[in-house]
């Protein structure tokens, strides 16, 4: 007896409840991957790493490129400019309005001994200690604080993190789009992943021309496709 065939897997179901912040970001990134504004609306999130630390950007520069793995360079190269650009206008404020400004919007000043060997570390190795810092895997919002309350000029310290951060930026980018099953080890980072994959619109299925309900145009046969007759089968099972 010819063993019964194996059901089909059960399509993905969104899952119910609300959505985390970092899912929510990365579903309205993935509905507009394929619009004009789509790079400079990513850009905002390394721009404003610095005044703003809560921001998933990590989660971001993974997840994107996952989920558009074509789109990774310039995924990265958004990331690194935004982040040199949001170096520079940080060193620029802090500069021009003074140290309170730290107090102002919420960020903890540094203290005098953190200013002074920051100060001495700058003055030993010049603008290579922030380069190197900045090949850290995660933006140097502290050390950019820390430089520019020690006097850095703001080009230098945009520089600085211009030179430092291509490469991290594109080894998380370039992880996301060729190895995201090395990603997906990680607990949280699957976690998104899956939830956001399982709330992303599902594909229209062929039977729902049968029914009634509209056919996107990508889905939509070609003009010069010959229409099945009476008597024949038809491709999408329906009657």
């Amino acid at each position: 007896m010819a063993d019964a065939p194996a059901p089909a897997p059960a399509p993905a179901v969104a899952p119910r409840g609300p959505a985390t912040r970092t899912v929510r970001t990365l579903i309205r990134l993935d509905r507009a991957a394929h619009r004009r504004w789509f790079l400079p609306a990513l850009a905002v999130f390394p721009l404003s790493d610095y005044a703003l630390p809560f921001l998933p950007n990590q989660m971001l520069l993974m997840g994107v490129p996952a989920l558009h793995p074509r789109r990774w360079r310039a995924i990265a190269l958004t990331f690194v400019v935004a982040s040199a650009a949001g170096a520079f206008l940080t060193a620029t404020a802090v500069q021009s309005v003074g140290p309170w400004l730290l107090d102002t919007v919420g960020l903890p000043a540094p203290g005098l001994g953190e200013l002074r060997e920051a100060g001495g570390m700058v003055a030993r190795y010049g603008t290579w200690a922030l380069v190197l810092l900045a090949l850290l895997p995660w933006t140097p919002r502290a050390t950019v604080l820390v430089c520019a309350l020690a006097g850095v000029p703001p080009w230098t310290i945009g520089l600085a993190v211009l030179a430092g951060r291509p490469l991290p930026v594109a080894l998380l980018a370039a992880a996301g789009a060729r190895a995201p099953h090395l990603l997906r080890r990680f607990r949280r980072v699957d976690r998104v992943l899956t939830e956001v994959e399982a709330r992303r619109t599902p594909p229209v299925a062929c039977s729902a021309e049968g029914s009634g309900a509209p056919v996107p145009p990508a889905e939509r046969p070609p003009a010069d496709t010959p229409v099945p007759k009476s008597g024949q089968p038809n491709p999408c099972g329906d009657d």
